[in-house]
């Protein structure tokens, strides 16, 4: 535009010095008309106009057939050029987005194969305990995610210890009072989610659901553990994913789950 200008300049100067009017605004038969904003060169019919590129800078261009003597861009090509640049630029944001989206997606499906690892794996625990009226039992438990009904199966095996009376340990499924609690521990020990108590005793837990099988020796009579089988519904199965140890002990109370 500068150029456009000098040119202008030159021209009035022209007109002031000469004193002629040989520039002539109607007729445009030498000279520059202005109008719209453009400038019409009489002498070679360029029309002189400015856009702005695909920076947003404003430039000086030719409408129509562009003069190689000024060295302007076509105002065509301009906004041309500019066009392309911006729908380069939507395209751009659009695979950014795209690939953005297919980033989440992997990452929820990475996210979701590890937990499933971790929730195929069995956690266990077991213990020694002993109650107050002398009778031992070796208490070892496994427990198990199940995906398709979101439960955790829980199997516990209670031994009598080898200095405990038949006698004794059948009477701890028969008396009520007596749980075994199996607690959800971290790395560190820490412990997450409720634990869960079981009632030894068989009618208390079979209104929970929860099967008793005897474990026999040499003799059907001669029972040496008692199987119990539960499952039990699963509420937080992110804090579940992190358990990487079960601690077995003597509960108290009804069960909280």
């Amino acid at each position: 535009m500068k150029k456009l200008k000098n040119i202008i300049s030159i021209f009035s100067l022209s007109l002031l010095v000469g004193g002629c009017g040989n520039w002539n605004i109607k007729t445009g038969s030498t000279g520059f008309n202005s109008a719209d904003g453009n400038y019409f060169d009489n002498q070679n019919r360029d029309i002189i106009s400015q856009e702005y590129n695909e920076y947003g800078i404003l430039q000086d261009c030719t409408i129509g057939k562009s003069s190689n003597q000024r060295k302007l861009p076509s105002c065509n090509d301009i906004r041309n050029k500019k066009s392309k640049f911006l729908n380069k630029q939507v395209q751009n944001q659009k695979n950014l987005i795209k690939k953005e989206k297919i980033q989440k997606q992997k990452d929820v499906i990475s996210k979701k194969k590890k937990i499933s690892k971790i929730l195929d794996n069995q956690i266990s625990g077991s213990n020694l305990l002993k109650f107050n009226n002398g009778v031992g039992v070796f208490v070892k438990s496994t427990i198990k995610y199940n995906a398709s009904s979101s439960d955790l199966i829980i199997n516990a095996q209670v031994e009598r210890d080898r200095n405990t009376t038949l006698d004794s340990f059948k009477q701890l499924f028969v008396d009520g009072g007596k749980y075994i609690q199996i607690s959800f521990l971290d790395n560190n020990g820490f412990e997450l989610l409720e634990p869960i108590n079981f009632p030894l005793n068989i009618a208390e837990g079979q209104k929970e659901n929860i099967i008793y099988r005897k474990k026999s020796g040499t003799t059907a009579e001669d029972v040496v553990a008692i199987r119990m089988l539960a499952r039990k519904p699963l509420r937080n199965i992110l804090e579940y994913s992190k358990v990487k140890k079960l601690q077995i002990s003597l509960g108290k109370g009804i069960s909280r789950n």
